[in-house]
């Protein structure tokens, strides 16, 4: 059943997506500065994978691994409808919610898409599609620490989005504005849960931490890993810091489940 929050979350997503990606098709990034060509991944995929898929896909698990974000951004979609309707979430929370979920849905084609081709253009939309997302989780700390505001939400998300023009000025420039974000997220999640104490989060900010420590980590040593053992030419380390990355999806949402339950019950008890 579609709620009245998930057409408006649905076209806020597609919009700034759309925009994203005619900026890049008309060549504005192609100084910027991405890691192409096979020779980056560690993944080797054994004689079984290669006979199963067709010769295009090079990297079957680095490939399929993003279904993970569509599996898990619709599971969180179908969750947060159920919860608005049995009135746990408001309609902000459940714009909140169908936010971050499609920002998910979307990210795992133009992943597999980056993987599948090689190409300039799909390696710089990966890079910058990664930037909203964990900013995304400052304005959600935002809102639920001092209320909703669409400017502001709009404003942070402008300065996340053109931040990426740093890849124009610098060879490291994504990596020093994806640290900025990141640590934006965790003082948003912080700031939150500040907010709301009596919230059971402790679970899900430990995992989403460890989550991320292994998004960023295991990408880094994936050509050093197999080094250690033959495994790890098949189960790559890029492929496992995907994982972690979609692991990292979940645990978001369920940390912020915990506080949007949190401030139903203390909204409650203010009523009483």
């Amino acid at each position: 059943m579609f709620t009245a929050a998930m057409p408006k979350a649905f076209f806020s997503v597609m919009f700034p997506t759309s925009a994203m990606c005619l900026l890049v098709y008309l060549d504005y990034f192609d100084s910027a500065s991405v890691d192409l060509g096979f020779q980056h991944y560690a993944e080797v995929p054994n004689q079984h994978l290669k006979n199963l898929c067709p010769k295009w896909i090079r990297m079957p698990l680095n490939t399929f691994v993003n279904i993970g974000y569509v599996i898990v951004g619709a599971y969180w979609c179908a969750m947060t409808t159920i919860s608005y309707e049995k009135k746990v979430v408001s309609e902000i929370d459940s714009y909140l919610f169908y936010i971050f979920n499609f920002m998910g849905c979307a990210y795992g084609p133009i992943q597999a898409l980056r993987i599948l081709s090689q190409l300039h253009k799909f390696s710089v939309l990966d890079q910058w599609y990664t930037l909203p997302f964990f900013m995304w989780v400052f304005v959600w700390g935002m809102y639920l620490k001092y209320g909703w505001s669409l400017i502001r939400a709009q404003m942070l998300l402008l300065i996340s989005l053109s931040s990426y023009g740093l890849v124009l000025l610098h060879p490291r420039g994504f990596e020093a504005t994806l640290m900025f974000h990141i640590t934006l997220a965790v003082v948003g999640a912080l700031i939150s849960w500040q907010k709301y104490p009596q919230a059971k989060a402790l679970s899900p900010f430990i995992g989403a931490i460890l989550c991320c420590a292994g998004f960023v980590g295991l990408k880094l040593i994936d050509l050093e890993l197999p080094s250690y053992h033959p495994i790890f030419k098949l189960i790559s380390g890029h492929f496992l810091s995907k994982v972690c990355d979609i692991y990292q999806v979940h645990f978001v949402n369920k940390f912020f489940y915990s506080i949007t339950l949190a401030k139903l019950n203390d909204g409650k008890k203010k009523k009483e």
